[in-house]
């Protein structure tokens, strides 16, 4: 809301400067029909909209409309009506809009939700001659998809939206699950992303530093797009330019104002700097895609401590375990990543773990992860794991590979491989120790699925 009552057209100018930098055709901009004025939009705030309109074709991007943000009155539906006929038929047909969403998250178990859906999509559509979308939460997408397509009858939306914001190995399950539910229609990720705040740990086991809460974002931002296309729907969404400064939610919203993991979505951090993701993000908009992930521990991220770890893996902990990125040995490039000091008899084993970029396996697929591991003498278990996981995050099976033989000199090639087992939805990669007494490096990691 406050991108409008506080409007400044050179910042919204610059901002979509840096839209169009990354390669993005189209702008989500969220008009809020309380701030702007109802049931009759105030002229001030259509004139901000038609000038962020023109800002934006300026910087050869479109305008997704997005209506009814903060809307609950679904009882008025003539004053809804009265709003949009209001505010829309400059826009019919004006080649500046690429769509129209109706509503952002709606909850189709709210009273009244559904008939004011249905009262709405085809008036709105007969309003700009423009396709009209929907979104529901990122709570449980298929099921409210399926509640939603439902209620709506024969006013069905020309696409739906859905969004989501679990960890990016859950994504497989959830996004087909979501397509399933609304099929044939067409289903967008409308809204996506990762938060780099700290504390914030949808991933457990990443470091709560800005290096390596930053590096997980754009890898996050990677997953979803390799899971999006492989699963046949548009490019991803993401959620959101910038970070947001301190006074950016308003005080009457008390459920997002003051949580810190609600103001570090952006993909720019509110200095302007670009974070990692932004760099991603371009990438995938400009059709590349990368199944890399950190495989030989080049990159680096910072611990609080200060000391380096492998970008994008996670850490496992075990008693008397510590992690590092070795930039003095490696099998091949210039560092390998390293355990020390795991106690015997400890469980779980210590480990460095990473989902692939498309984590997605179904049963009766075979995975096989290979990694090359040294250590010295007394160097304990030593091991490459796969681990399958359901939908739900219980894991329903793994494979290990042989251990690492002790005391041999050089590094040794590790091998594990299996059949996913029924119930599998996604898969995760150990670089496990267990009894370690003195250090096991790990270096030039490959994983391959067999679809």
């Amino acid at each position: 809301t406050l991108m409008w009552t506080r409007f400044d057209a050179d910042a919204i100018d610059r901002d979509l400067a840096r839209i169009a930098s990354l390669r993005a055709n189209t702008v989500r901009v969220i008009v809020p029909a309380r701030a702007f004025g109802y049931p009759e939009p105030d002229a001030a705030m259509s004139g901000r909209l038609e000038r962020v309109v023109g800002l934006a074709a300026h910087h050869g991007l479109r305008v997704e409309l997005t209506l009814f943000d903060w809307w609950h009155d679904y009882g008025d539906i003539s004053g809804s009506r009265r709003w949009a006929a209001s505010l829309l038929p400059r826009y019919a047909g004006d080649e500046r809009i690429a769509f129209v969403e109706l509503k952002n998250e709606l909850r189709p178990q709210d009273e009244g939700a559904g008939d004011w859906a249905s009262a709405l999509i085809p008036y709105v559509r007969e309003l700009t001659r423009k396709p009209v979308t929907i979104s529901v939460p990122a709570l449980d997408a298929a099921r409210d998809l399926r509640l939603l397509r439902s209620a709506l009858g024969t006013a069905q939306p020309d696409f739906y939206s859905a969004h989501f914001y679990w960890r990016p190995e859950l994504a497989p399950g959830h996004l087909s699950a979501a397509a399933a539910a609304v099929a044939p229609h067409p289903l967008r990720v409308a809204e996506t992303g990762y938060s780099t705040a700290i504390p914030y740990d949808i991933l457990p086991g990443v470091p709560p530093t800005p290096s390596a809460r930053e590096a997980q974002q754009a890898y996050y931002l990677r997953s979803l797009a390799l899971v999006a296309r492989r699963l046949g729907l548009p490019p991803i969404a993401p959620w959101v330019l910038s970070d947001f400064a301190p006074d950016a939610i308003p005080p009457d919203d008390p459920g997002l104002r003051g949580n810190r993991r609600e103001y570090r979505f952006g993909l720019f951090r509110v200095s302007g700097e670009a974070k990692p993701g932004a760099a991603a993000l371009r990438t995938i908009f400009s059709g590349g895609h990368s199944n890399a992930f950190n495989n030989g521990f080049e990159q680096a991220v910072r611990d609080e401590r200060g000391r380096p770890l492998p970008a994008l893996w996670r850490l496992r902990a075990a008693p008397g375990a510590s992690f590092v990125r070795d930039a003095r040995i490696a099998h091949s490039g210039i560092a390998s990543a390293r355990i020390d000091g795991a106690a015997a008899g400890t469980a779980p084993d210590a480990a460095f773990t990473i989902a692939p970029p498309d984590p997605g396996v179904r049963p009766g697929e075979r995975s096989s992860a290979t990694a090359f591991a040294r250590a010295g003498v007394r160097c304990g278990q030593v091991r490459i794991a796969l681990r399958w996981f359901a939908r739900d995050g219980l894991a329903v099976g793994g494979a290990l590979s042989a251990p690492l033989r002790c005391g041999i000199l050089g590094w040794q090639r590790l091998v594990a491989s299996g059949t996913a087992p029924a119930g599998t939805a996604y898969v995760g990669i150990y670089l496990r120790a267990a009894g370690t007494v003195g250090p096991a490096w790990f270096d030039d990691v490959a994983y391959s699925v067999a679809r």
